[in-house]
């Protein structure tokens, strides 16, 4: 079973990625947030792949990115982020990023394709 941990704070957005995630054989969303505060109170060292959005209303992502990517070296990250120059995000340690317009079933891939690596 992969567990993933999703940190992004349009819930609308996180609940469909969750369910679609959850649709997914052998996924299993383990742990959700919607703030840098929520990420670091979750269980979200645990995951296999994690999906952290960038711009979160009280700090910024690529604080999570780090942190995650120090308790949990092996874990597999997917940023979603605005901008166009992944550089951030890559810095921090993110193993991909997408584009905020990028549709569910992209997302769902990528973090099937990571999750497979």
């Amino acid at each position: 079973m992969k567990r993933i941990f999703l940190a992004e704070d349009h819930a609308a957005f996180r609940k469909a990625l969750a369910f679609m995630l959850e649709r997914e054989p052998h996924y299993e969303v383990t742990a959700q947030a919607g703030t840098v505060a929520e990420a670091r109170a979750s269980d979200a060292a645990a995951c296999d792949v994690a999906v952290i959005d960038l711009l979160l209303p009280d700090g910024d992502g690529t604080e999570v990115i780090r942190e995650l990517r120090a308790t949990n070296p092996d874990a597999r990250i997917l940023s979603l982020s605005v901008s166009r120059d992944p550089g951030r995000a890559l810095d921090a340690g993110a193993d991909e990023v997408l584009g905020k317009d990028a549709s569910l079933s992209s997302v769902v891939a990528t973090v099937r394709r990571l999750a497979e690596n």
